[in-house]
């Protein structure tokens, strides 16, 4: 036996192959092209999604009326008709005249002339307690139950928000489609960031992974030497030109304490805290507030004039609740512990909300699901969500109006 190929001994274990830069550059490219591979046979026969049609019994549900109400409605002529394969068949309506039938029949207040949009940052700095749901959902609910023009600024650079858009965050998304040029400085606000969705009436800004690069220019910039120069403001002032055009600006976060996030916290007018009901989470919040009191009250050494930053509401949202005995033991330690802060909403865990997602869709997606009981358990609590969020709007509006003709 030759030298070379003497075996092993025993106790010896043999080395595995290294891992080098180009093993790593592999693994990305083939896992980039399987998502597009996932992406495009879950959206066949369309490269896009889709708007969900809506049976005329749906629609029925969300204006508050009956058979007879929409029959009526539909004779006076004033109103979208539907598409009907043959007489005597379901209506169904397209999500435009959909949304049309909800503005008609409950006829939302609307924002008046001269007051801004609300800011709503879906934060938690730990993952997996469905902030990206939340917030498609909650921007989704807004557009279709509130008739609100609705923008969602995806700050993941991960891109869970933009993917369940559509749109592959690696592939489709070029860096100057995201706020990167706002936070370079290339551009001095986001008017020229929003793109249309299949979503009537919610426009986006997506996110790829190039927004990694802000955690390396948001403190270059602060080294630069510039005393004016406030990092945690950048993303607020770049949304302010946009309250005029949009209701609503939902931002979603990633689940790391980065220069982003802080400014996703700085520029919110209310939050909400999405937590999943387990120890682990319910510690995680612990050092979540922590951190969070300390940036908000940290930030006061930086600031040479203005007032501290204050919320309109922070919403703690339990999600994902199971029924089990130790996730309502959980539950009550939040309560205990955040007492008005806990939204009165709760999102149950259900299968539904679980495998909606693998097939890039959310519970507005899916009106016309055939389990009734199942669907309408998860899709109730995301309507009171919006009708909370919009409620509290339409109240802070209303003050505001009066204030200023006061």
């Amino acid at each position: 036996m030759e030298p070379g190929n003497a075996p092993l001994p025993q106790n010896v274990i043999p080395l595995f192959p290294r891992v080098t830069a180009d093993d790593l550059n592999n693994v990305a490219e083939r896992s980039a092209r399987m998502l597009q591979r996932i992406r495009d046979s879950m959206l066949q026969p369309h490269p896009r999604k889709e708007p969900p049609v809506f049976p005329s019994n749906k629609v029925q549900a969300l204006c508050g009326i009956d058979k007879t109400k929409m029959s009526n409605l539909l004779k006076a002529g004033k109103l979208p008709q539907g598409t009907q394969d043959g007489k005597g068949k379901m209506r169904r309506f397209t999500l435009a005249e959909t949304i049309e039938w909800v503005a008609a029949t409950l006829k939302p207040k609307k924002r008046a002339k001269g007051q801004k949009g609300k800011i709503i940052t879906v934060g938690n700095f730990k993952g997996g307690v469905t902030k990206t749901t939340t917030g498609m959902n909650l921007a989704q609910g807004l557009a279709l139950r509130r008739c609100r023009r609705v923008l969602l600024i995806d700050l993941d650079p991960q891109g869970s928000s933009t993917t369940l858009y559509g749109i592959n965050p690696n592939a489709e998304v070029d860096h100057a489609q995201t706020v990167l040029p706002l936070i370079e400085g290339t551009e001095k606000d986001l008017r020229y960031a929003p793109m249309k969705t299949y979503w009537e009436n919610l426009d986006l800004i997506p996110a790829s992974a190039d927004l990694f690069n802000a955690e390396f220019i948001l403190p270059a910039q602060v080294h630069q030497g510039d005393v004016g120069f406030e990092f945690w403001q950048v993303l607020r002032k770049g949304i302010e030109p946009l309250l005029d055009e949009y209701d609503y600006i939902i931002i979603d976060t990633a689940p790391t304490l980065s220069y982003l996030t802080i400014n996703a916290l700085f520029a919110a007018d209310s939050m909400i805290i999405p937590v999943v009901p387990d120890v682990l989470s319910y510690s995680s919040m612990v050092q979540f507030w922590s951190l969070f009191a300390d940036l908000v009250n940290g930030m006061k050494r930086f600031r040479s004039k203005g007032p501290t930053k204050s919320f309109d509401s922070i919403e703690i949202l339990i999600s994902r609740m199971p029924n089990k005995q130790t996730a309502q033991v959980v539950r009550d330690w939040i309560r205990k512990t955040y007492g008005d802060y806990v939204c009165p909403v709760e999102i149950p865990e259900t299968e539904l909300a679980r495998t909606s997602s693998t097939e890039f869709k959310t519970i507005y997606d899916m009106p016309n699901y055939d389990g009734a009981e199942a669907y309408r358990r998860i899709r109730e609590p995301y309507d009171n969500l919006v009708d909370l969020v919009d409620d509290r709007t339409c109240r802070m509006w209303e003050h505001e109006e009066q204030q200023a003709v006061a």
